[in-house]
């Protein structure tokens, strides 16, 4: 009975010396990563700066040696979790000589790292003005109507839904409780002049709408807009080669402030470019 307690206690304290292991090992492999990560950010930095390439072969190398490190404590920490069952004394040996290429791959790490530390503090502020200096890159949802005709349509916090006929494209945006739409459709047996007096019918006032830059390349033949019920309505018509043409109406909040002139001119294209 003695004997089985006795081994017992050692294999309890074998597998306490595992678990010991694997903290202490998780937590190196934590900071390896930060540092990994830190190197690997500031490499893709210099990459898009000029006359850089002596850096980012000096950063590369340097990265090279902490992945080495990291990738080792890796393959430990996946030896020691292997086997729940398993002894320190089963795992002794090849513990001893994964331990053997941590200490020489953590040495290389070290020296690695400070070697870095002056080229990583003189790239970053170099890294972080060119980055400040790039305009900012405007991302698009696709948007593609029941008549085949597509649209990109601003990347915004609310949610955007298309719908239509095989003629008329609608774009509708809803973001809490503000609801806006755009509408173009094509017209015929009329012309743009025609199609503002019968609008200047419905509302009672109406003012010219200062163009968006892409809303100019269209050649608008007006733009308009009036206020109905706490709504703005904007207008717009383009001519086309005979009588007939394309109208588009937004529909919006009067105090919403959204990129409805750039959507509009958008699907007045995509409009337009269908014979």
């Amino acid at each position: 009975m003695v004997g089985i307690v006795a081994a017992l206690a050692g294999r309890a304290a074998a597998d306490a010396k595992i678990a010991a292991l694997i903290t202490g090992y998780e937590k190196e492999a934590g900071s390896c990563k930060i540092h990994l990560d830190g190197v690997t950010k500031v490499k893709t930095g210099a990459e898009s700066l000029p006359d850089a390439a002596a850096d980012v072969e000096t950063l590369t190398k340097g990265q090279a040696a902490v992945q080495a490190y990291c990738e080792e404590l890796s393959n430990t920490l996946e030896l020691l979790r292997a086997d729940p069952n398993a002894t320190y004394k089963s795992l002794e040996r090849q513990l001893d000589d994964h331990d053997n290429k941590i200490r020489k791959l953590r040495q290389s790490s070290k020296v690695a790292l400070d070697e870095l530390a002056p080229v990583i503090q003189r790239l970053i502020p170099k890294i972080n003005a060119r980055v400040a200096a790039e305009p900012p890159v405007e991302k698009h949802a696709p948007g593609k109507f029941p008549s085949g005709r597509s649209v990109e349509l601003p990347s915004l916090p609310g949610t955007w839904k298309v719908s239509g006929t095989a003629a008329t494209d609608i774009v509708e945006y809803t973001e809490g409780k503000v609801d806006a739409t755009v509408t173009v459709r094509p017209f015929s047996a009329a012309t743009c002049d025609q199609q503002r007096k019968s609008l200047a019918g419905k509302a009672d006032h109406l003012d010219d709408v200062a163009a968006t830059d892409a809303a100019k390349q269209l050649k608008l033949a007006w733009y308009v807009s009036y206020t109905q019920k706490a709504r703005v309505y904007q207008v717009a018509c383009v001519a086309g080669k005979k009588d007939g043409g394309w109208l588009a109406t937004i529909d919006a909040p009067i105090d919403a402030k959204l990129p409805l002139g750039t959507v509009m001119a958008r699907m007045l294209t995509s409009q337009m470019a269908q014979p």
